[in-house]
C-alpha cells in the first residue's frame, strides 16, 4: 500500500488545495507572534523565511514520521547554527514544535505514524 506524503494528508485535513499547501502550512507552523510580523518581514526581506519554506517543503515530501524527523532534526541543527539571530532570538520562524504535533497527528490518524519515532522537542 502506497504511503501519502504529509503534502497529501495537510491538504485534505485543512481543506486547501496541494498549490496552497506551502504557504497555509508555514503560516500554521510559525510561532503566533510571527504570524502577523511575518507578511511585512516577507514584504521587506524576501528571502529571511527561506529556511523555514525549506523546511515545510521537505516535511511536504515526507511519507512517515521518520522522514519528517529527519527534516525537523535537520531544521533545528541549522538554526542553532547559521546565525539566524533574529529569527531565533525573536521567534521569527517555523515552530518545531508546532510542525512535529501536526506531522504526528496527521500520520497518526492515517495510521502511518512510526512508534518508535517520536516528536523532537524543540
Amino acid at each position: 500500500m502506497e504511503r501519502l506524503p504529509f503534502k497529501a494528508l495537510f491538504c485534505k485535513k485543512f481543506g486547501c488545495s496541494p498549490a496552497d499547501y506551502e504557504e497555509r502550512a508555514f503560516r500554521k507552523c510559525l510561532y503566533w507572534h510571527a504570524r502577523l510580523a511575518a507578511p511585512l518581514i516577507r514584504m521587506i526581506r524576501p528571502n529571511f523565511f527561506r529556511e523555514d519554506l525549506k523546511l515545510i517543503g521537505y516535511l511536504g515530501e515526507a511519507t512517515d514520521t521518520r522522514e519528517a524527523t529527519a527534516d525537523l532534526m535537520e531544521y533545528s541543527m541549522t538554526n542553532r547554527g547559521s546565525g539566524r539571530f533574529l529569527q531565533t532570538a525573536f521567534n521569527l520562524r517555523v515552530s518545531g514544535r508546532k510542525a512535529s504535533q501536526i506531522v504526528f497527528q496527521l500520520f497518526q490518524e492515517t495510521g502511518e505514524a512510526d512508534t518508535d519515532a517520536a516528536p523532537p522537542a524543540h
